[in-house]
């Protein structure tokens, strides 16, 4: 057991600017399990340039960040089975020297720190432990599935940061909402709230095809905020099929007991341009596909 009975501070360098906090903390602090690092953020413990920050938060060059006293043990990795390892090389969409693109699949927590132990970041690690590092470039809800990029070095990471910033990597999803989409409706900004502040978010749609009391969309989002597309169709009244959260659960009832156990949201394609031109697909998972074609 490793006690640490003092408070330290550590100031931010050019190496480490860019990181999420929780990245940086879990390379920082060896002797403790990512959920009390999770913990110690929660509870405003560790704080940066004297505030308390979410595990999100990316910090910056010259920020200050506080890590209290804490006693430690030596964590047991997750346990990757031979089975999970090969699924997850079967879902790598693309890869190369710099980046890894995964096809998802719904119900996967993609961070650390989770009731599983583990998240999708601990199974890339694990099954690519050879890599200067690897990190998350963006998320996806737990039960969105589809297309997600992770980041093998810290240029590459930055590169792509900057290319989200400038609006330069194109992300498309499949979703299937509640009732008739309005035809009109190709473009909105709405700003979104999240932690009393309202961010704003811009939504592109396109109607794939109609079905009875449904309609199939493609969005792209412009702005990545948080639950964005969920939020955005709730507002207009067409909650995503199967949302629990901004959905209608006289609508999810309906959908459930036609077997739909999962929100139809998937995250279809990327294109960006990062050593060459890149498009990258995933194809709509086998139980979207069969619920279309059983019921539709």
């Amino acid at each position: 057991m490793t006690i640490n009975n003092k408070a330290k501070s550590i100031v931010i360098s050019k190496g480490n600017s860019g990181q999420r906090l929780d990245n940086f903390l879990i390379s920082k602090i060896k002797n403790i399990p990512k959920s009390h690092i999770y913990k110690l953020i929660r509870t405003g413990q560790v704080r940066v340039n004297s505030s308390r920050s979410k595990p999100s938060v990316k910090v910056k060059i010259d920020d200050i960040v506080r890590i209290p006293p804490y006693r430690g043990t030596e964590e047991l990795k997750p346990v990757i089975s031979k089975e999970l390892s090969q699924k997850t090389e079967d879902n790598i969409l693309f890869e190369d020297r710099n980046i890894i693109v995964f096809n998802k699949p719904t119900a996967f927590t993609v961070h650390s720190g989770t009731k599983s132990g583990y998240g999708l970041i601990d199974v890339i690690r694990e099954v690519r432990n050879d890599c200067e590092r690897i990190d998350l470039l963006h998320r996806l809800d737990k039960d969105t599935s589809g297309c997600i990029i992770f980041t093998k070095n810290l240029k590459s990471l930055r590169d792509l940061q900057n290319k989200i910033i400038c609006n330069e990597i194109e992300k498309k999803y499949i979703c299937l909402v509640h009732g008739r989409w309005e035809q009109q409706i190709k473009e909105i900004e709405i700003d979104l709230r999240r932690n009393n502040k309202l961010e704003k978010a811009i939504s592109k749609f396109k109607i794939l095809r109609y079905f009875h009391n449904s309609t199939l969309l493609e969005v792209n989002i412009i702005t990545g905020r948080y639950h964005q597309i969920r939020k955005h169709c709730s507002l207009l009244n067409h909650p995503i099929i199967c949302d629990t959260k901004y959905g209608d659960r006289n609508v999810n009832k309906i959908y459930k007991n036609k077997h739909l156990g999962r929100i139809f949201l998937h995250a279809t394609s990327l294109k960006f341009d990062y050593n060459g031109k890149k498009y990258i697909k995933s194809p709509l998972p086998k139980q979207l596909k069969l619920f279309l074609d059983n019921h539709f």
